[in-house]
């Protein structure tokens, strides 16, 4: 029988949240074991999402309502496996025990090559070059959408709050503005999150964007050491 891969993070002093990998998630899913719980938002499941997954966005989650199904074990994913981290967070803080989130989100879910279910809609226009699908929003999109409009705070309450100009709040919602350690930590200690929670949003997504801009020419430039030995 092939050994659990499971492992736990603090998530608070006295909570953990356990983490499992695409292919520990995949064996439980097969065996019909689980309840996949996606928290992305709608717009992202219906462009792509794994079969069965019951559909309870971020913006909107709320534990105490979430369901209990007996004898199933509960995994959170999502995208790249921050949101569901902290929703996994959000459950043991309401008495959820066994709080599980898949690690690596969907990215490690397709790059171990296990299905998903697309949207198919038929081009009404000639098909024209594929856009870059890109998984890692800037950190301000989630500020906004998970955070400041499901919890009714505006730009400037936030700013007061965490002592920094209206103005730096409003750059960093438009995507004008990035996440600097000094914010991560102002971030973290108002809303409760890891201090490195938002820095790591910040770094996904620069990374993310570089891969877009220059990857290919990077990998035209440079031949990885071990492949030149």
């Amino acid at each position: 029988m092939t050994q659990t891969r499971l492992k736990s993070v603090k998530a608070t002093s006295s909570n953990l949240v356990q983490h499992a990998d695409a292919a520990t998630v995949k064996e439980w899913y097969d065996r019909n074991e689980i309840l996949l719980v996606d928290v992305r938002e709608t717009s992202e499941f219906e462009r792509e999402h794994i079969a069965g997954a019951l559909l309870l966005p971020m913006s909107s989650f709320d534990p105490e309502l979430f369901p209990v199904i007996p004898g199933k074990k509960i995994v959170l994913h999502c995208a790249i496996g921050k949101r569901s981290e902290a929703a996994g967070k959000m459950l043991l803080s309401e008495g959820h025990p066994g709080a599980i989130h898949l690690t690596g989100g969907m990215d490690a879910w397709k790059a171990a090559g296990f299905p998903t279910e697309v949207q198919i809609i038929p081009p009404e226009k000639p098909a024209k070059p594929a856009e870059p699908v890109f998984q890692c929003p800037p950190p301000g999109h989630i500020l906004n959408d998970e955070y400041l409009q499901p919890l009714g705070i505006s730009q400037s309450d936030l700013a007061a709050r965490i002592c920094i100009l209206a103005g730096t709040v409003k750059d960093l919602v438009d995507g004008e503005t990035a996440v600097d350690v000094e914010l991560s930590l102002r971030l973290a200690r108002y809303f409760s999150t890891a201090p490195n929670f938002w820095s790591h949003l910040q770094l996904d997504h620069d990374l993310e964007q570089a891969r877009h801009k220059i990857g290919e020419e990077i990998r035209r430039e440079i031949t990885p050491r071990t492949a030149a030995i």
